[in-house]
């Protein structure tokens, strides 16, 4: 690769390194944000102004924060999402029926992405739009689960972090088509996560519900939780495949 190759690819890099300092960050001006990034104070303020006279970051006094001009990239992007659109509706009843969090989990680049969360008809933020290596979130092993052997194996062979058991709770996982996890998200939450399928068996993504071990826990938890996720999945399905 030329440099003028190299030039453009260092140079987009260099713009998303300053977008994600800057979301992590929230506000910052340029010394501040420079420094956190390791970079110089000339390279960051350029990518700011860019940014700025594009949309992207507004800039108030001598500080600058994202723009909402994410969140219509990042709603748009979702709404095309068939199924989101589809499973919304299934997934507000199971909210108003439960009292719990529900979430819907997509597959992106080997790890999960939680695109929508909502508990009794409150927009759940806290859980939108985070995401984990699959194995390490009970939507990601509900859907890693369902993959196909020679995609799974593919997996398998270049993570470090498969093992036996893992291999052994995935077999759990697809046989009863269902994961459930006691007290292991940051929260102490307990969870159950089911798959949703398309008409060949492949996972499209996973359907959860998360509570406290207080309010979701034994028969609630294994039992009518559990049997309300899998019939909302079960609905979903239906609904993609119509």
């Amino acid at each position: 690769m030329d440099a003028e190759e190299e030039y453009p690819i260092r140079t987009t890099a260099k713009a998303f390194q300053v977008i994600e300092g800057l979301m992590e960050l929230r506000v910052a001006g340029v010394t501040e944000l420079a420094a956190h990034l390791h970079l110089s104070k000339s390279s960051v303020y350029k990518h700011l102004d860019t940014l700025r006279r594009l949309g992207y970051v507004v800039k108030k006094d001598d500080v600058y924060q994202l723009g909402f001009r994410f969140f219509e990239l990042g709603n748009g992007l979702r709404e095309r999402n068939e199924l989101y659109r589809t499973a919304k509706s299934y997934m507000n009843n199971l909210a108003m029926t439960t009292g719990e969090t529900v979430s819907l989990a997509v597959e992106e680049s080997d790890e999960v992405v939680y695109i929508y969360s909502i508990r009794s008809g409150t927009t759940d933020d806290g859980k939108q739009g985070t995401r984990a290596p699959l194995a390490a979130d009970v939507a990601g092993k509900a859907i890693l689960a369902y993959k196909p052997t020679a995609e799974r194996e593919t997996l398998v062979s270049s993570a470090d972090w498969m093992d036996e058991s893992l291999l052994a709770e995935l077999r759990t996982i697809r046989d009863h088509r269902l994961a459930i996890e006691r007290g292991t998200t940051e929260d102490g939450q307990n969870c159950v996560a089911v798959p949703i399928r398309d008409t060949h068996d492949y996972p499209l993504g996973a359907l959860t519900v998360c509570g406290s071990t207080a309010s979701l826990s034994g028969k609630r938890l294994e039992e009518d939780i559990t049997g309300l996720v899998v019939s909302a999945a079960k609905s979903i399905e239906v609904a993609l495949a119509s």
